[in-house]
């Protein structure tokens, strides 16, 4: 199978909208949720806009198969989050305010792509951010990897990655903080450790793939390492729309030694123990992994570098994720060592015909959750998110559980040790428009939806979609606050700022 041509790569250049320049009044990078509905949020209070996508399509990971709505009280999205819902109810044809929280990916691109043509926004695509050029504080212009330059008064970092608060010299981190250094009692190497009982060896001594050996840390030590990535692949089990699984070049059963050990050492297996298809609609299913196995569709250990690496590094991370979810998808369909009754139940699935259709059915971006953490005005931590905590710059409300997957997988002589997993239950809980703001004395004219101000466990809850979406929102308003008064996004007025959320339905106090 040829490479995939997914994510980092650049396939062809071009934009959306009308621009005579490239000078805007905000610039958002990257075109996830978050970034999209920032832009809409400012455009349509008369902004001068521009999104520069590193991909060819936008919509993130919600139109790159995560399909279904990570959010344990719906009552607590809000604002233009709450409407994409409701456009989302509208596009299936459901009673006018029906929330639809099941989706297909192309239904998700097809409401962003008209949110974006419908406030006159400007997209380029395939672009990475190379530099920035700062003076003081602000951040001027910065410089793409096709050597244009774009200027603009404010700017929004919406990637997974944080890449353009990195350039632009915010203080950031990645991994795991110490226990000690916010008082985190899940913080840090070792808070959270399950065990496999079957041997890391394979027959020759040399370590089961996918295994890692006994790190030299101790109890509540900070590290480097961060939640393991996948692919969230749309399936179907509709046979005159799906593609089988096929073998990945280069694939090799015996990466899959694990599974297969794990398989031969469990009563009576099933395939939901290794693997879950989550329905959505019209015989759609979101792949989602075990994630208290290190044998399943989440590649643990293999995004350590991601955050830091260049997009010629990173594009070799992501085509070795692809390398292993597709290996794991044909494996598991067709290995013998592999049950018959799961290797037939993961038979009836397949890519969809109708999803990714100019990348081999494959999604287009993988799923990073999480790389780099801006270090900002504030920092939100594990004591933040799992109380009903109160902030008096509330933008929005966060209700998942802190949600973690697994960081490491390593040998403990003859069992496997697993590092970093754990779900708590959710308290609802105010999001403060701080934790967006880079410090001050760093880049005054930046702010950041993405890679909020957070420890690892503060991130672990914040990190999904609604809560995203609920930022950029936020964002773009703050935005257009920012301009109207030629201000930075530090001197926006949180009282003002609050009213003109409401005024969009957005819900920032806990009921």
């Amino acid at each position: 199978m040829a490479a995939l041509s997914t994510g980092i790569a650049s396939i062809s250049t071009g934009c959306l909208g009308v621009s005579s320049s490239n000078s805007f009044d905000l610039v958002i990078y990257s075109g996830t949720p978050a970034g999209i509905l920032a832009a809409i949020a400012a455009a349509r209070r008369g902004a001068r806009v521009a999104i520069i996508e590193p991909t060819r399509h936008l919509g993130g990971i919600l139109t790159s198969g995560l399909g279904v709505t990570d959010a344990i009280t719906i009552s607590d999205i809000g604002g233009l989050a709450r409407q994409f819902y409701l456009d989302l109810g509208t596009y299936y044809g459901k009673p006018a305010g029906t929330l639809q929280l099941e989706f297909e990916p192309h239904a998700a691109e097809a409401i962003f792509k008209n949110y974006v043509n419908s406030s006159n926004i400007t997209v380029y695509f395939n672009r990475n951010v190379s530099a920035a050029r700062t003076v003081n504080t602000l951040i001027k212009n910065i410089e793409l990897d096709d050597g244009s330059i774009i200027t603009a008064t404010l700017w929004i970092d919406a990637s997974y990655e944080g890449d353009l608060m990195a350039v632009a010299g915010a203080s950031y981190t990645v991994g795991r903080e110490s226990s000690g250094e916010y008082g985190e009692n899940k913080a840090g190497w070792g808070a959270s450790q399950q065990q496999i009982d079957i041997s890391p060896y394979l027959g020759n001594g040399a370590l089961i793939p996918g295994v890692n050996t006994a790190p030299a840390e101790s109890m509540g030590q900070a590290d480097s390492k961060i939640m393991a990535y996948t692919f969230r692949c749309c399936l179907t089990t509709t046979e005159s729309n799906k593609m089988p699984f096929i073998q990945p070049a280069g694939y090799n059963p015996d990466r899959y030694q694990g599974l297969s050990d794990y398989l031969k050492a469990a009563n009576s297996p099933t395939s939901n123990q290794i693997v879950v298809m989550q329905p959505t609609v019209n015989d759609k299913y979101c792949l989602l992994a075990n994630d208290l196995i290190p044998f399943s569709t989440d590649y643990v250990g293999g995004a350590w570098s991601y955050p830091n690496s260049s997009p010629t590094q990173r594009h070799a991370i992501l085509q070795d994720h692809y390398n292993y979810v597709a290996g794991f998808l044909y494996f598991v369909s067709s290995d013998p060592s592999v049950p018959s009754e799961i290797r037939n139940t993961v038979q009836q699935f397949g890519l969809p015909l109708d999803e990714f259709t100019d990348n081999q059915h494959w999604p287009w971006q993988m799923y990073v959750r999480e790389a780099r953490r801006l270090l900002g005005e504030t920092v939100l931590t594990q004591a933040d998110v799992s109380t009903h905590s109160t902030q008096p710059d509330s933008i929005g409300l966060g209700n998942w559980g802190i949600d973690s997957h697994l960081c490491d997988a390593f040998a403990a002589s003859s069992s496997i040790k697993l590092d970093g997993y754990f779900f708590t239950v959710k308290y609802s809980y105010q999001i403060p428009y701080r934790c967006l703001l880079p410090k001050a004395s760093q880049v005054s004219n930046l702010a950041v939806t993405c890679c909020p101000s957070s420890t690892h466990i503060g991130f672990s809850s914040l990190r999904v979609e609604p809560v995203f979406m609920t930022l950029g929102h936020a964002a773009g308003i703050a935005a257009s606050l920012a301009l109207d008064t030629g201000t930075g996004f530090g001197e926006v007025g949180i009282s003002q700022l609050q009213a003109a959320l409401l005024q969009d339905g957005a819900i920032f106090s806990i009921k």
